[in-house]
């Protein structure tokens, strides 16, 4: 599972940004693909269009912060994200598993936002 998200979160391109799905009843998912939704904290992203905004809001961000780092700074960067992405997933643990998701974006949104 983490292996997967860490490639997912350091190798979106703006492309699959601008691809993601829209379901029939005009839910727009989130920076990965639904189908291989790795347990319920990515499941739950899936099936809540604010959460899903946030993903993908995020995803921009980062893809942007990613190009205006090097070296050592984009290494860091992408140690943050794979560190971020773990502790969005345990969300599982907390009592009010979208309350925590929400938090967790809107902090990694505001530490990402220039």
């Amino acid at each position: 599972m983490a292996a997967r998200n860490i490639l997912l979160s350091t190798v979106l391109s703006a492309a699959a940004l601008n691809a993601y799905a829209i379901s029939s009843d005009g839910h727009h998912g989130p920076s990965y693909d639904c189908d291989k939704a790795d347990g319920s904290v990515e499941e739950l992203i899936c099936n809540d269009s604010e959460l899903s905004k946030l993903d993908l809001d995020l995803a921009h961000l980062y893809i942007s912060a990613l190009k205006a780092t090097k070296g050592q700074e984009h290494r860091t960067l992408k140690a943050y994200q794979r560190g971020w992405i773990k502790g969005r997933n345990d969300c599982w643990k907390a009592n009010n598993i979208r309350t925590c998701v929400l938090d967790e974006y809107n902090m990694r949104i505001k530490e990402l936002t220039p």
